[in-house]
């Protein structure tokens, strides 16, 4: 009886689990979706990995594998997205490491969509910082072509009908 039971019990926990899982796909499918209406195009990576793994080759060389929540260009269009980067070490205290790997959140496995769900607070307001310096940079350049239209505009009306083109002494 008593195996039964842990199986039931099992049974239960494991349907749950893939419920509220398949729920929280569909949230982070719809926070991906408004993130790109938005049309932001600003790549960020996280400071925090989500997930870290250690192996050791048989020389006892050690890669450490980092994985981070980002928002980055994907197939053609910025979403939601996992950085992974491999550290390679060696015994000589060197290290390397390789540009990193990306692939859309929504195909990474559970266990990291999961875990990137409490780096999105983070990612949105870094987002939403990168977003307004871009925002008051652009405005700073329309002020400058916007003074030098001016400028210009006021340079063609005092020379306008007065301008002569000397000949060349070719």
């Amino acid at each position: 009886m008593a195996i039964s039971e842990g199986l039931d019990k099992l049974g239960k926990a494991a349907r749950r689990l893939n419920e509220t899982s398949d729920r929280l796909v569909q949230l982070v499918r719809a926070i991906d979706g408004a993130l790109g209406r938005l049309n932001l195009a600003v790549d960020y990576v996280g400071q925090r990995p989500l997930d870290e793994r250690t192996t050791t080759d048989p020389h006892g060389k050690r890669t450490i594998e980092l994985a981070y929540l980002s928002y980055l260009c994907v197939d053609d269009r910025y979403q939601l997205a996992i950085k992974t980067i491999k550290i390679h070490e060696s015994k000589v205290a060197m290290s390397e490491s390789d540009g990193g790997t990306i692939q859309p959140l929504l195909g990474a496995p559970r266990g990291l969509l999961h875990a990137a769900v409490d780096h999105l607070p983070e990612l949105v307001g870094a987002l939403s910082k990168q977003v307004w310096d871009l925002v008051n940079q652009v405005e700073r350049r329309c002020q400058i072509a916007r003074d030098l239209l001016t400028d210009l505009e006021s340079l063609e009306a005092m020379t306008s009908g007065a301008w002569t083109v000397p000949d060349s002494d070719d």
